[in-house]
């Protein structure tokens, strides 16, 4: 799902009622800051079949509904909305009143990109199914926006494969957005910006991720597009540091086999003791290097061979 936030004109508010009047969306002949156009007629078909479905959501959060619109349409300005607050929701109350003191000025439209058209790198949305109308304090989607030059220019990139079309060099700083587009299926990022001295946005570069393209699939679609390609560097060892399970029960297992083990040796004669506590202390200390691995935090560590390990000290306590 796309957002797209624009400064919120606010024609009317009741707030006895918890309604307010304004336009969402606008249509424009130049492309907005995301190189963006929104063609007269792109909400038609939502409003048509799915205007019920249509939230007020708080900064696009699904956990925070404020209210829903009673009255939504196209005019040749934009798109129009009467909205209603639900005003047995604090956060409702808070969001009028914040619009009355003129605090919240921008709203955000969440939607889906049905019909487009490109030309000179400026992106016309001919029709657009729409999910939910977000007041914004900001425009927060951080998906949305790359704030400049520097960040754009950080490689490899964690988890993403990358293809550069032009030089980031000989874009204005702070003029770089993302969106997604779809390739046999797969979705991708483009990274867009507006060259120096030019209004228009031209696309930078093309991201792939790791996740949903193979290397080779994404190299070959850079090469298509006559792009430079890099593969990710990718950065998995997070998803290493949560134990399955199963991982978890062999834990407890191992655990419970020495204290068991333990128990016995105190009720052994001495020099039989001895000997099984020498076992036990070895065993103890395999498993604080086990537990010790399974709990590193920066380096991550390698799940298969952890329980290889928890297999292996199983093993010699049921000789």
């Amino acid at each position: 799902m796309e957002r797209k936030t624009v400064k919120f004109e606010v024609k009317a508010i009741d707030e006895e009622a918890g309604t307010f009047t304004g336009y969402a969306a606008t249509f424009s002949d130049k492309p907005d800051s995301y190189g963006d156009i929104i063609k007269s007629g792109a909400f038609a078909k939502t409003l048509k079949e799915g205007k019920r479905r249509i939230k007020i959501l708080w900064t696009h959060n699904p956990m925070e509904p404020i209210g829903k619109p009673l009255e939504m349409a196209e005019d040749e300005k934009g798109l129009l909305i009467k909205g209603k607050l639900s005003l047995g929701v604090q956060r409702a109350r808070e969001v009028l009143s914040l619009m009355k003191d003129e605090v919240i000025t921008e709203m955000s439209i969440g939607y889906d990109t049905i019909k487009q058209d490109w030309t000179d790198g400026i992106r016309y949305l001919k029709e657009i199914k729409l999910w939910d109308v977000s007041p914004v304090v900001f425009a927060a989607n951080p998906e949305a926006v790359i704030t400049g030059v520097k960040q754009a220019e950080l490689k490899p990139y964690p988890n993403e494969h990358s293809c550069r079309l032009r030089d980031p060099d000989d874009f204005q700083d702070d003029s770089f957005r993302r969106t997604t587009r779809v390739s046999d299926g797969k979705k991708y990022s483009v990274i867009m910006g507006r060259l120096k001295d030019e209004d228009t946005m031209t696309e930078q570069a093309y991201r792939y991720s790791v996740d949903v393209w193979e290397k080779g699939e994404a190299s070959s679609h850079c090469k298509d597009h006559d792009g430079t390609f890099e593969p990710a560097e990718k950065q998995d060892l997070k998803s290493g540091r949560v134990l399955s399970a199963s991982s978890i029960g062999k834990v407890r297992d191992a655990l419970n086999a020495l204290q068991a083990l333990l128990e016995a040796a105190e009720k052994e004669p001495e020099p039989g003791k001895a000997t099984l506590l020498s076992e036990a202390d070895e065993e103890a200390a395999e498993l604080e290097n086990i537990v010790t691995a399974l709990k590193a935090e920066n380096d991550g560590f390698d799940t298969k061979k952890a329980e290889e390990r928890i297999e292996a000290v199983l093993a010699q306590m049921r000789k």
